[in-house]
């Protein structure tokens, strides 16, 4: 005798029958002996079965008042919204992604007719420098022309072999000698470019052979002679090709180690003065913001940091950016910068005893929260403001009325309109980071030690978190070539 069950449509047959199973795997496993044993029993009996279909069938009718558990199993579930503009998003990203390695294309294009134009003139200028630099740029081209050709995906798979990294050390310390700043931009560029094009999760390693090979031979003199005579000359492209060079070696705790080699901050001052020079937003500044980011992961740069006083320049740029606009990047990376300074001991200690100076930076702090900034910038902004809301400063709160501030940017920040669903994800992500920095002390809400844990992480973790991931990001400006 055919089961009732098996009058049903296949689909909803096997729906049945699939979450029979499931239930009766629960039972089993929350020991409902007796519930089990009757579930069995109905489930073979005809005259539930005839029950069962009866409620199918009158599901059928109603539609919308199946059993949720259907709906679960159901394989034609419908998109959300959110799934829709999604796919939306990356169709339009895929056409740009295509556009670009167009563009890509037809610049190699150009540059290769530009190359034969200077090789048909090579002969008449009789000049071995412009041989070498047409050679170098040959080079260059080749490979980003692989990385356009495999649509932006590294086909380095080795680093750089250790004869080659000798040339360009080489190469870099003959050009100095003989003052060609030229020929040293094209090996800072070139060895670059191998950065740029090894397969991420090599690049580390690579950094790890650029300190081996000590390409600033800082290790084997003890000093910093070579690359504070390349930061001192005034040329922008050799600041650039520099600062983009000291910024991927920056990229590991190894590599601020090794910027500052027996404790030495000189680098990382001429970095800091080369910033200042630097117009708002221009690209050098951008790898100087960058450089100065990732060494402050290490507590003993911050006094360096205070005392050439980059929190005034870093909130001078967040102020001149409410009128001016500057690049993304400088305001991400300083605000970022800004907060791993004033989280560090040494710097609170400094506001603690330097009450006026400490009044000033919580009440351009709280200023900038009602500004028209990026997201990212204001978050940056109370997790700084966060760091000072501590007894320390109490007196300085009192003044600034920090509490009442922060209740009313909550308030103020909860009811702004957003444009679409990313800005609504940004608004709440802020507000949530009020609520965990700023709530009032609760017993039942009180995970100071845990935040105080997770604030930053130290050296050592730092140093696992490397090893685990081995991935790392190098800066790439689309405006560099300009």
């Amino acid at each position: 005798m055919k089961s009732a069950n098996s009058n049903l449509p296949n689909s909803i047959q096997t729906d049945q029958n699939e979450i029979n199973e499931y239930i009766k795997e629960y039972l089993r496993y929350s020991s409902f002996t007796n519930t089990l044993e009757c579930f069995e029993a109905e489930i073979k009996s005809k005259q539930v079965s005839n029950k069962m279909l009866n409620k199918q069938q009158q599901s059928k009718q109603i539609g919308d008042e199946a059993p949720r558990l259907f709906q679960l199993f159901k394989s034609d579930n419908t998109k959300t919204k959110r799934e829709i503009n999604l796919e939306k998003e990356q169709k339009a990203f895929n056409k740009k992604y295509q556009q670009i390695l167009q563009a890509g294309r037809q610049i190699f294009s150009v540059s290769i007719n530009l190359l034969q134009l200077l090789h048909s003139l090579k002969e008449t200028a009789k000049n071995e420098n412009l041989s070498e630099t047409l050679e170098n740029y040959k080079i260059q081209l080749g490979k980003y022309h692989k990385v356009i050709i495999n649509e932006g995906k590294p086909e380095g798979t080795e680093l750089i072999t250790e004869q080659v990294m000798h040339e360009h050390k080489t190469k870099l310390f003959k050009n100095f000698q003989d003052k060609h700043v030229d020929g040293m931009i094209e090996v800072l560029l070139s060895l670059r470019v191998n950065a740029l094009q090894i397969a991420p999760e090599l690049r580390k390693n690579l950094v790890y052979e650029l300190i081996r090979n000590d390409v600033f031979n800082i290790e084997a003199t003890e000093k910093f002679d070579f690359v504070v005579h390349l930061l001192d000359i005034n040329n922008q492209s050799l600041r650039h090709a520099i600062t983009s060079l000291i910024s991927v070696i920056s990229s590991t705790l190894r590599g601020v180690e090794y910027l500052t080699y027996n404790g030495n901050m000189i680098i990382i001052e001429k970095i800091i003065k080369i910033l200042k020079e630097q117009e708002n937003g221009s690209v050098t500044q951008r790898f100087c913001l960058a450089i100065l980011q990732k060494a402050s992961i290490k507590d003993t740069v911050i006094p360096t940091y205070v005392h050439n006083e980059i929190i005034q320049w870093i909130i001078l740029l967040i102020q001149k950016s409410i009128n001016t606009k500057i690049h993304i990047f400088c305001l991400d990376f300083a605000s970022a910068t800004l907060a791993n300074v004033i989280h560090t001991p040494y710097t609170l200690q400094y506001l603690e005893k330097q009450g006026k100076f400490a009044h000033q930076v919580m009440e351009q702090l709280l200023k900038f929260m009602k500004e028209q900034i990026q997201v990212s910038v204001l978050m940056h902004v109370l997790i700084c403001l966060s760091y000072l809301s501590k007894e320390n400063f109490a007196k300085q709160m009192e003044e600034c009325r920090f509490v009442e501030r922060i209740s009313e940017f909550v308030e103020y920040y909860s009811v702004i309109n957003t444009e679409n669903e990313a800005a609504e994800i940004d608004k709440k992500t802020v507000l949530d980071l009020c609520a965990h920095m700023f709530h009032p002390k609760d017993t039942s809400l009180d995970n100071s030690e845990t935040v105080e844990l997770n604030e930053l992480k130290t050296e050592d973790r730092i140093r696992e978190y490397e090893n685990e991931q081995g991935e790392l990001i190098f800066e790439c400006f689309q405006d560099e070539v300009s």
